[in-house]
């Protein structure tokens, strides 16, 4: 009874930490509070940044930390900067951050509305369902799949909205994961610390604690960093679409799959099953979901259409001779 009750303890740890996970993961799979969710990442992120540098008053490092997270340039005057507290140092770093993503997020949709907007106008019986943009930070590199119908009605912003919630649900998953594989090294050696007088379970508490600290911090980072950051690399510059090209990160599209009907096991065990029917969108045939699948790159001779965006030309063929034209040209995989 007594070995229960500890292994229930040892639990409860983790159920914590999941309950905070999961409503991160279920405001990106339902769209809830999601951008609320990035703001306070955001927020979160720079005060860091903020406390870490004006601490050593190393204020050149701050700007740019924040160029190389965010591609943001923040105008700098140093003089400036040093006679502000830390708070106003914050406010100002993150205006400039909202106003550059305002800027991006136009630069992004435009193109798409303008193309689905004359599809739709004038060869209705054409428009795709559902279209794959591909995206990169120059490092990683996702096919995020957009609605049409979602974005012809807010204007092509829909392609930032998948955007936010595909980086938000691979990075968590991804993050997740590796956290769950620590706790277990961790608890499958913490018997040892009563041999140093000290209480495993505590000792367990405290390390997890440590842990889930470092989890949100990195969290908050990649998510914001892989927003930014992320262009269309139909939009992006040769030489960032190259460098992601032979980048190797945990971010391989052949890794990042998601299935949102199931999820993930993230490892939850039948014990907590009800943490999952909360964590997973509602189900059923009058539920419209939204499509924010990281789809799986197609094998090299699977027959793919694809869709040049400033024409409107649609073509079928095998995947090894559509890939340049999609990583390179301008054209975007369709989902009839």
């Amino acid at each position: 009874m007594i070995i229960r009750k500890r292994q229930l303890e040892y639990d409860d740890v983790l159920n914590n930490q999941r309950n905070v996970v999961y409503a991160r993961r279920k405001h990106a799979l339902l769209g809830d509070q999601l951008r609320t969710d990035l703001l306070g990442m955001l927020e979160s992120l720079v005060e860091e940044w903020v406390d870490e540098y004006v601490t050593i008053s190393d204020y050149q490092g701050l700007q740019a930390t924040i160029l190389r997270n965010l591609a943001v340039d923040v105008p700098f005057d140093e003089d400036e900067w040093r006679s502000m507290d830390e708070e106003s140092l914050v406010d100002v770093i993150i205006r400039r951050a909202l106003e550059v993503y305002k800027r991006k997020e136009e630069m992004i949709s435009k193109p798409l509305y303008e193309v689905m907007k004359r599809i739709s106008e004038t060869q209705s019986d054409r428009r795709p369902d559902k279209v794959q943009v591909v995206f990169t930070d120059g490092s990683r590199r996702m096919r995020v799949v957009v609605g049409v119908e979602a974005a012809l009605q807010n204007e092509g912003k829909e392609v930032v909205r998948a955007l936010e919630r595909s980086a938000v649900l691979s990075v968590i998953d991804d993050k997740w994961m590796q956290h769950l594989r620590e706790l277990d090294s961790v608890k499958e050696g913490i018997g040892l610390r009563s041999f140093a007088q000290k209480d495993p379970l505590l000792e367990y508490k405290r390390e997890a604690f440590d842990m889930f600290k470092q989890l949100i911090e990195m969290i908050n980072q990649e998510v914001i960093s892989l927003i930014w950051k992320s262009v269309p690399e139909a939009q992006a510059s040769p030489n960032l679409v190259q460098q992601a090209q032979q980048q190797k990160s945990s971010y391989d599209t052949k890794r990042m799959q998601t299935q949102h009907a199931d999820s993930t096991g993230m490892g939850l065990q039948t014990p907590v099953a009800s943490a999952v029917n909360e964590a997973r969108p509602p189900r059923g045939p009058n539920v419209k979901r939204k499509p924010v699948e990281v789809a799986v790159e197609p094998g090299r001779n699977d027959i793919v259409t694809i869709q040049n965006m400033a024409t409107g030309t649609s073509e079928s063929m095998k995947w090894k001779f559509a890939k340049k034209k999609v990583e390179q040209e301008g054209w975007v995989i369709v989902e009839q």
